[in-house]
């Protein structure tokens, strides 16, 4: 199936972006006509990723999220790209970002030191 997982080295940050949002735009418009075709219409853009990737009932969250519980993704992991909540900018377009999304398996409990 589709894999779009963003990997965490680059030298051009704004163009991997632009980069992952084509793929994923373009991965997204594949699985809407797969479910179109199948006669599905009971779906997000999201939930059908999840199916993609295989992570229906896996919890996901941003790095942020797990750093705040003292978790850390571990070496080498890569962030699974889903859309995020659309958002307006200052000139009035609206649009839906990409959520870099990390699974519970990616990710450890940090030691807490004494």
């Amino acid at each position: 199936m589709f894999k779009v997982m963003a990997t965490t080295n680059t030298n051009n940050a704004t163009g991997k972006i632009a980069e992952y949002r084509r793929q994923l735009k373009s991965i997204t418009n594949k699985l809407v006509e797969m479910a179109k075709m199948s006669g599905r219409t009971d779906y997000t853009y999201n939930q059908l990723l999840r199916e993609c990737y295989s992570l229906v009932g896996v919890k996901l969250r941003t790095i942020e999220d797990w750093n705040a519980d003292n978790y850390s993704v571990k070496k080498g992991q890569h962030a699974f790209l889903f859309w995020g909540q659309p958002v307006t900018s200052e000139k009035g377009y609206t649009y839906c970002p990409i959520q870099f999304l990390f699974a519970q398996d990616q990710v450890e409990l940090r030691a807490i030191a004494s």
